[in-house]
């Protein structure tokens, strides 16, 4: 054998025959990465089980109507008889909730504005 450029390599690894290095084959039940206008899907999305009313509601949340996500994701868990529906349900409800420290540092601006116009008002 020799080692020109054209000849095949000595040892296959399953990256080499898969036909593409650090890229993972997609098993038939992996849910797709991208959606179909092409835009990647949430990571924590793709963990969800397969539920009809959970798809819904990632589809939703995916799509940024968080109206719908906030108004149906009680019911979902509600509903749901498997327990990783329900923690996903609530998942996505708790990921469209606004950070309990940013309500802090809001409340604390719009404290601080009151204070400077009474104080400038007052000078």
């Amino acid at each position: 054998m020799s080692d020109e450029p054209g000849d095949p390599p000595l040892e296959t690894t399953d990256a080499s025959r898969s036909g593409g290095g650090d890229v993972p084959e997609m098993r038939p039940e992996e849910k797709p990465a991208l959606r179909p206008d092409g835009m990647e899907r949430p990571r924590f999305v793709l963990d969800f089980p397969d539920d009809p009313s959970l798809a819904a509601l990632s589809r939703a949340f995916e799509e940024g109507n968080y109206a719908v996500v906030r108004r149906d994701a009680e019911a979902v868990a509600r509903a749901a008889t498997d327990p990783a529906v329900r923690d996903a349900a609530l998942e996505l409800r708790r990921r469209i909730e606004p950070d309990p420290m940013v309500k802090y540092l809001l409340g604390l601006a719009f404290a601080l504005l009151v204070f400077l116009t009474i104080w400038a008002y007052r000078q």
